[in-house]
C-alpha cells in the first residue's frame, strides 16, 4: 500500500511523463506589429524560420548578420558581446521532451523541457533571434516543483537595436512560459492535485553583456505585467489555485 506522499509523487510523475504541447508551427506568425518609425514596415516574430523563408535560409542569413556584427559588438563590451551563434542550426524551431522516465525510476527528477528559437523579421527577412528554454522539474519531494525560463541567446542586427523590438521577444517568451505552466496545471487538476504553493519562477541565463542582463530583467518585468493584467483570473498560475501557484519571479544573471 502506498503512503499519502507516495500517492502524491506518483500522480506528479504521471502528470510529467508526457511532453508538453508545442504551439503553432515553424514559420507561423506568433506576434506582429508595425514599426513606430514606419507604419508600412510590418515586423513579425515566428519560430524556426521567417515568414516565407525556409529554416536553412533563415539560419544562414542570421549567421551572416551575426558574423558581420561580431567585431562591433566585441568592441562595445560590456554593453554588447559578440555571439558565436551556436544555437543557430538547420534544425532550429521548437522541440518538446520529457526526461527521467520517473514513473518507473523514483530517483531521477522528472523534467518537462521545451526549446524555442524565435525569429524577428521585417519585409526584407530575418534580422534577429532569441533562443530560450522553458523547463519544469519535479524532484519527488511532496509537491515541490521548479519552473525556469532560460535565455540562451538573443541577437538583433545593430541597425535595428534600441527600437523596442526586444519587447516582442519578451511578450512571446512570457506567453509560452504561461502556456507550459497552464498545461501542466490542467494535468494536475485532472489528477485531483489541489495546490502546489510557493513555486518560484526563475528567469536565468549565462550573460556576457549589460544588454543581456537587461533582457533577463525585461522578461521578468513582462511576466510580472502579465500577472498584474490577469489579477481577476482565478485560474492564473499567479493566483492561489489548483495546480502550480507561482509565488514569486526571480532573475539569475550568471556572469
Amino acid at each position: 500500500m502506498r503512503s499519502a506522499q507516495g500517492d502524491t509523487e506518483h500522480v506528479f510523475r504521471l502528470a510529467m511523463a508526457k511532453p508538453l504541447s508545442v504551439p503553432l508551427s515553424v514559420g507561423e506568425i506568433i506576434y506582429e506589429y508595425n514599426s513606430s518609425r514606419n507604419s508600412h514596415n510590418r515586423w513579425t516574430i515566428t519560430y524556426g524560420a521567417a515568414p516565407g523563408w525556409s529554416v536553412l535560409e533563415t539560419c544562414r542569413t542570421l549567421k551572416a548578420k551575426l558574423k558581420k556584427a561580431w567585431a562591433r559588438d566585441q568592441m562595445s563590451d560590456p554593453e554588447y558581446s559578440g555571439l558565436a551563434g551556436r544555437t543557430l542550426s538547420k534544425k532550429m524551431g521548437a522541440s518538446s521532451i520529457c526526461t527521467g522516465n520517473s514513473v518507473l525510476n523514483h530517483y531521477d527528477p522528472e523534467t518537462l523541457l521545451i526549446d524555442y528559437m524565435l525569429v524577428l523579421a521585417n519585409a526584407d527577412g530575418p534580422v534577429g533571434f532569441c533562443a530560450f528554454t522553458v523547463q519544469i522539474q519535479y524532484f519527488g519531494r511532496g509537491t515541490e516543483i521548479a519552473v525556469e525560463v532560460e535565455i540562451r541567446d538573443v541577437f538583433i542586427e545593430p541597425a535595428f537595436r534600441d527600437r523596442g523590438h526586444s519587447h516582442g521577444f519578451c511578450l512571446v517568451i512570457t506567453q509560452f512560459a504561461i502556456n507550459a505552466i497552464n498545461e501542466l496545471n490542467d494535468r494536475l487538476i485532472d489528477a485531483d492535485v489541489s495546490l502546489v504553493e510557493d513555486t518560484v519562477l526563475q528567469v536565468v541565463g549565462d550573460v556576457e553583456s549589460l544588454s543581456g542582463e537587461r533582457f533577463l530583467v525585461s522578461v521578468k518585468s513582462e511576466l510580472e505585467a502579465w500577472a498584474d493584467d490577469h489579477w481577476w483570473d482565478e485560474m492564473s498560475p499567479f493566483q492561489l489555485r489548483p495546480g502550480v501557484s507561482i509565488s514569486s519571479i526571480e532573475v539569475d544573471a550568471r556572469w
